[in-house]
């Protein structure tokens, strides 16, 4: 099971170069929600947390 820290690192990580806008559309949720995520102020329900961390991942298979 993948934790919420492990979605923040990937997440910080690919926001150095896509817009969190973007990032949040494509996940499906909020921009808000991916800022508040990334900046720690919020987690995510564990069935919300597998969208971004597929999201996130995908960029490691290309």
């Amino acid at each position: 099971m993948v934790t919420q820290e492990e979605v923040r690192e990937k997440l910080i990580k690919r926001a150095e170069r896509e817009k969190q806008t973007y990032i949040a559309k494509q996940i499906g949720v909020p921009k808000q929600l991916i800022s508040d995520f990334k900046l720690g102020k919020k987690k995510l329900w564990e069935s919300t947390l597998l969208a971004p961390n597929e999201y996130l991942d995908s960029d490691l298979l290309n």
